[in-house]
C-alpha cells in the first residue's frame, strides 16, 4: 500500500512539474532587435591580377616577379600614405593547352594576387590608378569598405539602437496582448561585421580601353553602405 501510494505520489509531482514547466514556458516573449547605419566608406581596396606565361618556369616566375616591383616603385612615387600591400596565391603550374579533346603542355603560367588597401582614398587613389593604368599588362578592379577603425567607433551605437528595437518590439506586444510584468529574462549577443561589396562603376572604369582613360582622370565617388547589429533578447511577463 505504502509503496503504490509513494508512486502515486511520484506521478503526480511530475504531472505538476511539467504543468508548472509548460506554463513557465508560456510566459516568455523572444524578439530580435535589430539596427543599421549607412555610412560612406572610408577605405579603398585595389586588387590587382598578376599572370605570366613562359616556356621556363624560371622566367615566368622572374617575369611576374618584375610586374611586382614596377607596382611597388609606381606605389613609391604616387607619395601614397599609410598604404598596405599583401601578396597572396603566388603559383607557377603547367601551362596546359586543350584542343579538340587533346591537351598539350606549353609552357609554364606564374600568378600571383596583389591587394593594396588605401585609407585615405580621397586624397591618394585617383594618383595610384593613374599610374597602375599606365602598365597595359595589368588588370585591376577597386572595391570601397568600411574600415576595422570605423566599424569599432559605431559599434557602441548599433549596440544601442538594437536593445531599443528589441524593447519596442516587446512592449508592441505586450500591449497589443495585454500582458503584464514585462521584465528582461535573458540576452544573447553575437557582435555582427560589415559586408564590404565592389563598386561597379569603380569596375567598369577599369576594364576601360587605356586611350579612352587617358582622355580623362577616373572619378571616384563610393555609395553609402550599411553597418548592421542585432541582439536576441527574451522577456518574461506575469499574466
Amino acid at each position: 500500500m505504502k509503496k503504490t501510494l509513494l508512486i502515486i505520489a511520484v506521478i503526480w509531482a511530475g504531472i505538476i512539474s511539467v504543468n508548472a514547466q509548460t506554463k513557465s514556458e508560456k510566459k516568455h516573449i523572444a524578439v530580435t532587435g535589430k539596427s543599421e547605419i549607412a555610412i560612406k566608406p572610408d577605405e579603398a581596396v585595389i586588387n590587382v591580377r598578376l599572370e605570366n606565361k613562359a616556356m621556363k618556369a624560371s622566367e615566368a616566375s622572374a617575369m611576374l616577379n618584375k610586374k611586382m616591383s614596377i607596382i611597388e616603385n609606381q606605389l613609391k612615387k604616387s607619395k601614397a600614405k599609410d598604404y598596405e600591400l599583401n601578396t597572396s596565391n603566388y603559383n607557377v603550374t603547367v601551362n596546359r593547352v586543350y584542343t579538340k579533346g587533346t591537351s598539350k603542355d606549353s609552357g609554364y603560367v606564374a600568378s600571383q594576387n596583389i591587394k593594396i588597401t588605401l585609407p585615405n582614398p580621397q586624397d591618394d587613389l585617383v594618383k595610384v590608378v593613374e599610374l597602375l593604368n599606365e602598365n597595359e599588362e595589368i588588370m585591376f578592379d577597386v572595391n570601397f569598405s568600411i574600415s576595422e577603425k570605423m566599424t569599432k567607433a559605431y559599434e557602441e551605437q548599433l549596440l544601442e539602437k538594437a536593445l531599443q528595437d528589441a524593447r519596442e518590439k516587446a512592449n508592441l506586444i505586450a500591449k497589443t496582448m495585454s500582458l503584464t510584468g514585462l521584465s528582461v529574462a535573458s540576452i544573447n549577443y553575437t557582435s555582427n561585421t560589415p559586408i564590404t561589396m565592389p563598386q561597379p562603376s569603380q569596375v567598369q572604369y577599369m576594364r576601360m580601353d587605356k586611350s579612352m582613360a587617358s582622355e580623362a582622370a577616373p572619378s571616384f565617388s563610393p555609395d553609402e553602405q550599411k553597418l548592421t547589429d542585432e541582439v536576441q533578447v527574451i522577456f518574461s511577463f506575469e499574466n
